[in-house]
């Protein structure tokens, strides 16, 4: 049985909402009339994996359905992506000499944090199971309709769509994300789930100050990255439901959520484990065991699902089985023989008055091995330093205050939209020295 099958969930609710546009309805009897036209245009025994610039349009949905349906291997390209960076994904796809395996659904690029990015291969059966493990927190079920706001070339965004397929719920495609358009639609739509990420409700939120969605919204999703301690207050403030979500391509979409009966909650937790999903921390290391881990990286040594997965994230579990993430091990900075984690200066520094976002990053230094530097945004004007200096010092040991700051207007991220440390990003910024002596002079 084919459960991602649109032919499937056409037969058994026909004029069930499948997919609501700004233009019109489409039943899943409707999709599947358009699914069957594309089909008509694919070889059935073609099983060679096929690049798709995924975004949240029709034509899109239609030609991931398809292939769903055929069961050709899907490798989604983001559509931000420049014509060059598309051949050049797509070039190294023909190169594979290795197959994909026979289960294989989907094969995405994950973000390339530590070096060149890899390419995550999801079975239909780790998609499936990540829908089954949603919905045992967050019901899914027809009448429902899921607003795609994210990029479904993420597995963020894709797993809506699996998802929804699965439930046999509705997707709503909004358009390209603006305030104003997704304040709207939401309404409009009458979503009753969202996803999005911090950056995005922060911006609705400077905008509209009392906003608040909809009754008809049970929850916003938000992952991708951290959401800091100023919005979860304004959000609980609001009286705004927010489900915060970790996770990661490798297994499917989010392994731990905030439980939905707490969702009116501010927690600095990222949540707990969802269901069927075990997870642990060994030596200040995420590791989880999921059934809906991925079947590898295409061209690498096979890996054994059975086995714990480590996710390359610092943090830890509390006593109430709750996983606060401290960042990637990969951005650990070491100064002076201390370590620091970025995510959680930069919680501490949102939370003062008057600056708005913060990035730290590790600069290399021949005397500490690596400084603590901040980009900051202010809300209005910058900071005097002496301020800044006063509000470093009352909330963050001296080692992890940051050394070198620069007042930026916007924070560098990656092509996948995740905060971007890379010390390479600090070039051609004039730095502000905030202190700086020898480490034997701290002791």
């Amino acid at each position: 049985m084919n459960d991602l099958s649109i032919l499937a969930a056409a037969n058994e609710l026909p004029q069930g909402l499948c997919l609501r546009t700004g233009e019109r309805d489409y039943t899943f009897a409707d999709v599947r009339g358009l699914v069957m036209e594309r089909l008509a245009h694919l070889d059935p025994l073609d099983r060679r994996p096929r690049c798709v610039a995924a975004s949240a349009s029709l034509e899109s949905i239609i030609e991931i359905y398809a292939l769903l349906e055929l069961k050709t291997p899907i490798v989604l390209i983001h559509p931000a992506l420049t014509q060059p960076e598309r051949t050049a994904l797509c070039e190294r796809v023909d190169e594979m000499r290795e197959p994909l395996p026979e289960d294989c659904a989907v094969v995405l690029f994950t973000s390339g944090t530590t070096g060149r990015p890899k390419a995550a291969m999801l079975s239909r059966s780790a998609l499936i199971a990540s829908a089954v493990s949603s919905a045992d927190n967050i019901p899914l079920a027809p009448g429902d309709l899921w607003q795609l706001s994210i990029s479904p070339a993420r597995i963020g965004g894709f797993s809506i769509l699996t998802r929804s397929l699965f439930a046999r719920s509705a997707v709503g495609l909004p358009g390209k994300f603006t305030v104003d358009s997704f304040v709207r639609k939401l309404s409009e739509q009458r979503a009753t789930l969202a996803s999005i990420v911090p950056t995005m409700l922060a911006m609705v939120l400077e905008k509209y100050p009392e906003w608040r969605p909809p009754e008809h919204v049970r929850a916003l999703l938000l992952g991708g990255s951290a959401m800091n301690r100023k919005l979860r207050e304004r959000a609980a403030s609001l009286g705004i439901p927010i489900v915060t979500t970790y996770g990661m391509t490798e297994t499917a979409s989010n392994v731990v959520t905030t439980r939905f009966a707490d969702r009116f909650k501010p927690s600095e937790a990222c949540g707990s484990a969802n269901a069927g999903v075990r997870i642990r921390a060994v030596n200040g290391a995420i590791e989880v065991r999921t059934p809906s881990l991925m079947l590898g990286y295409w061209g690498a040594p096979a890996i054994d699902r059975e086995d714990w997965f480590a996710t390359g994230d610092m943090g830890w579990i509390d006593e109430r089985g709750e996983v606060h993430i401290l960042g990637r091990r990969s951005d650990l900075i070491v100064t002076g023989g201390e370590n620091v984690y970025p995510a959680e200066v930069e919680q501490q520094i949102e939370s003062i008055p008057g600056i708005r976002a913060c990035r730290v990053i590790g600069m290399p230094d021949e005397v500490w091995g690596a400084v603590v530097t901040a980009l900051l945004v202010p809300e209005a004007e910058p900071l005097p330093a002496a301020a800044l200096k006063l509000a470093f010092s009352s909330m963050l040991a001296r080692f992890k205050c940051p050394r070198r700051v620069a007042w930026v207007r916007e924070l560098p991220v990656t092509e996948g939209g995740k905060p971007d440390r890379s010390p390479e990003r600090l070039r051609g910024i004039e730095l502000a020295v905030m202190h700086y002596t020898r480490p034997d002079e701290e002791r």
